[in-house]
């Protein structure tokens, strides 16, 4: 196995194991960002007796707490809204509270979009375009024919972002 030298981060779920296997592979060199929206949906739901206007009222303020321009800024914005709901919604406060370190590590990013390495959305969100592109296809002839296909939706998907490599960036194997 060849590891990737170039990776600084990656954005990554909840999973104990995958952290076990990153930090046995990688080392405490990289940086293991927990997905915020993720994060998020993880304190609406545990949002008890609020319906869906009482959930819009309290997921701005927990989301604006990652708004923040540093990571100090952004547990005591953390704190201020723990003192605001915890009285009414003790869960989702705990909720938001626990591993919350894990979701700011990409403050300590040098000159990446952290809007992008913060969440997994993209990614998913990505990988959802790409199989309902693909799925039009229905099959491809070559294994060449599909990296095309890739190739091209990957190339669109950066296009349509207005930054270079934003999705990453992917070459055509020479033959």
């Amino acid at each position: 196995m060849k590891l990737e030298t170039g990776l600084q981060a990656i954005v990554r779920d909840g999973s104990e194991g995958l952290e076990q296997a990153l930090d046995y592979v990688y080392g405490s060199a990289l940086v293991q960002q927990r997905c915020i929206f993720h994060k998020l949906r993880n304190v609406s739901d545990k949002c008890v007796g609020l319906d869906r206007a009482g959930k819009k009222s309290e997921l701005p303020q927990a989301a604006a707490v990652y708004e923040a321009t540093s990571a100090s800024e952004a547990r005591a914005r953390l704190a201020a809204f723990g003192e605001q709901w915890r009285p009414t919604q003790p869960q989702a406060v705990t909720t938001f509270e626990r591993e919350f370190e894990q979701t700011i590590h990409y403050y300590a990013l040098e000159g990446m979009v952290r809007e992008v390495v913060r969440t997994t959305s993209r990614l998913e969100r990505t990988n959802r375009e790409l199989r309902r592109k693909l799925r039009q296809v229905g099959c491809f002839s070559s294994p060449k024919g599909a990296e095309v296909a890739v190739y091209i939706q990957v190339t669109r998907l950066n296009a349509e972002s207005g930054q270079d490599n934003l999705v990453g960036s992917f070459a055509l194997p020479r033959p």
